[in-house]
């Protein structure tokens, strides 16, 4: 179980037996280091505290702690390699408001070959997770639309408890991280950021780029792009890809899917559907909320995600309920890896703290008054600008600072970076992962690997991006830029 550990048996695999090895575990990879010319020296010992349950069977050693920083209390959990001679690799989960340490049987069971080497360090970022304060809204939990009634009671809830919500930042967290750091002992470290947390690695790039030796940004949120203006065409983008994804003989969705989503955003933005799905709910369906379960459920693995996704756009034309009840079901399990963690994956609160102060100021969310949609790519941009009046409704009633224009600059840097993206991606785009390494230019030794077959947070789920992760992380083995030779899966 967690904190049990045996003498190690296994010597180092070479490249070839690495990479195989990475094949059967796929979604376990999550990190990795890169051979630097420092001595690599693990975190240091901390006073331990009991790991949050279930435990994990393990013959690895699994210490998890508390960091102290301003303001708030870190849970951390450190997964010990069996012989750690390389430099430990902090994993920057998504969200913002997730979680890592309770997700910790994702790195341990099955196994990941590279604590074979390397300490992983999993952070509860501020207001999330097992750390303290909790920005979490269970006032939320359950609803598939904003509400700001809902949000406004825990607002209510959170300030009468004294928790202050203007200190979940993107900044904040960077710090929170040196602190962590420091206080591990580690001079050194690699970083692994998917989905959000690449926003907060590049922040940990900017200001405290000297400790970082390598950065996998998987997925990548950049801090100079105006992400909710640029998400609409992202969206058309990762529709068209589902739809040549389609075409492969093997598949049986629909290769015309934009279209038939057109269709069906059409008929609910003119008329929205009142549905009872499966587990009784009833759930009112227009065109903004069938969107975001049809996204939802596309940025899952491929090829469950897409291929469901694609088959609810097929349904709705007949079946607005049916559809409904695949994406809800969909989405239910993609909340829950092997059932083996409880509890809330999200803490609401701080997601929305570092939305309304990082990522809204930027964005102008201008809409042609006039603006009918007709083509398909229309529909889809115009569903998703209602989540501009969503956002900008609940910025309003939480009322926290925007941060200093600063941490929205570009990052400026020359230590390795890989950046994976999925074409699939309708969360993180790949038009902003081509932005971040192409356009902007400030990571000077960026390499971009793309793929038809990826979605989003690729080298959790897909074996061959795995492989990439691990080589790079290995040896600073990197792709070509451009597509990478990944099978794409059936």
């Amino acid at each position: 179980m967690d904190g049990v550990r045996r003498p190690a048996t296994a010597a180092r695999p070479g490249a070839t037996l690495r990479r195989a090895a990475i094949l059967l575990v796929g979604a376990a990879i999550l990190g990795g280091v890169v051979a630097c010319s420092d001595e690599p020296a693990g975190p240091a010992a901390l006073p331990a505290v009991r790991c949050p349950e279930p435990a994990v069977p393990t013959e690895l050693a699994v210490t998890c702690h508390r960091v102290e920083v301003d303001g708030a209390s870190l849970a951390v959990a450190v997964l010990h390699a069996e012989d750690p001679t390389g430099h430990p690799v902090l994993h920057l989960h998504g969200g913002p408001g997730g979680r890592a340490v309770a997700d910790r049987h994702r790195w341990l069971a099955p196994r990941s070959p590279l604590l074979a080497h390397h300490d992983v360090v999993l952070v509860d970022q501020r207001g999330g997770g097992r750390s303290t304060p909790s920005l979490d809204c269970p006032e939320v939990d359950g609803s598939t639309t904003p509400e700001p009634g809902l949000h406004r009671a825990c607002r209510d809830r959170l300030d009468a408890a004294g928790i202050d919500r203007s200190s979940v930042t993107v900044a904040r967290l960077a710090e929170d991280l040196v602190a962590v750091r420091e206080a591990l002992g580690v001079g050194r470290w690699h970083l692994h950021g998917t989905s959000y947390g690449t926003r907060v690695a590049l922040e940990l790039l900017r200001t405290d780029g000297d400790a970082v030796a390598s950065v996998v940004l998987d997925s990548v949120v950049p801090p100079d792009v105006a992400t909710h203006d640029e998400l609409p065409g992202g969206v058309v983008e990762a529709v068209s890809a589902l739809g040549r994804w389609c075409t492969a003989p093997a598949r049986s969705c629909p290769v015309d899917v934009g279209d038939r989503l057109g269709v069906v955003l059409g008929r609910l933005a003119d008329e929205p559907a009142t549905v009872t799905v499966r587990s009784g709910d009833t759930v009112r369906l227009d065109d903004g909320t069938f969107l975001r379960l049809v996204t939802g459920v596309l940025a899952g693995p491929a090829p469950h995600g897409p291929a469901i996704a694609a088959r609810a756009i097929d349904v709705a034309a007949t079946s607005p309920a049916e559809a409904a009840a695949l994406l809800l079901d969909a989405t239910a399990a993609s909340g829950s890896v092997e059932s083996r963690t409880v509890g809330d994956p999200v803490a609401e609160g701080a997601q929305l703290s570092v939305e309304c102060a990082d990522e809204l100021p930027g964005n102008d969310f201008g809409v042609p008054e006039d603006l009918e949609p007709q083509a398909w790519e229309d529909r889809v941009a115009a569903a998703v600008r209602e989540r501009w009046l969503d956002v900008r409704t609940l910025c309003a009633l939480w009322g926290v600072d925007p941060s200093p224009a600063a941490t929205r600059r570009e990052v400026r840097s020359d230590v390795p970076v890989l950046v994976l993206a999925g074409l699939l991606d309708p969360v993180t785009p790949v038009r902003w992962a081509r932005h971040l390494v192409r356009d902007s230019g400030g990571l000077a030794d960026a390499v971009l690997a793309t793929s038809g077959g990826w979605s989003h947070v690729p080298s959790m789920s897909d074996p061959c991006a795995a492989a990439l992760v691990a080589d790079f992380l290995d040896d600073g083995t990197r792709p070509a830029p451009g597509p990478v030779d990944c099978p794409v899966p059936n």
